[in-house]
């Protein structure tokens, strides 16, 4: 009994560190990638299944992380839908979320100014 058990913990080590070394190849693949580099990516991999997440400009950069992280070898299969991408012109400043409640706030804070 305790040889079963010894060869299913290390069964598991062995996956968490195949696990770990996709996570790094992945995380290295997007840093040196110039359409990713400098880019906010989370990565997590569990049984060959890679996750990504971040947030990203446009929708393209997500395309190409997903790319690069197919093309490292022992990826199993991509989970990318944590992947959050802003699009927003040049010279405009992107707004946040909650951008019409801050207007709403703004231009009570603006007539109470004008009362006084």
């Amino acid at each position: 009994m305790k040889l079963h058990s010894f060869q299913h913990y290390s069964h598991g080590l062995e996956m968490a560190v195949h696990d770990a070394w996709i996570t790094t190849k992945v995380k290295s693949a997007l840093a040196f990638a110039e359409p990713t580099r400098g880019l906010h990516i989370n990565v997590k991999t569990h049984a060959g299944m890679v996750t990504l997440s971040g947030r990203l400009i446009t929708h393209k950069q997500c395309e190409q992380a997903v790319s690069l992280t197919r093309a490292v070898h022992g990826v199993v299969d991509i989970e990318a839908s944590d992947l959050q991408t802003h699009m927003f012109t040049p010279g405009s400043l992107p707004e946040a979320p909650n951008a019409e409640e801050s207007r709403e706030y703004s231009s009570q804070s603006s007539t109470k100014r004008d009362d006084k």
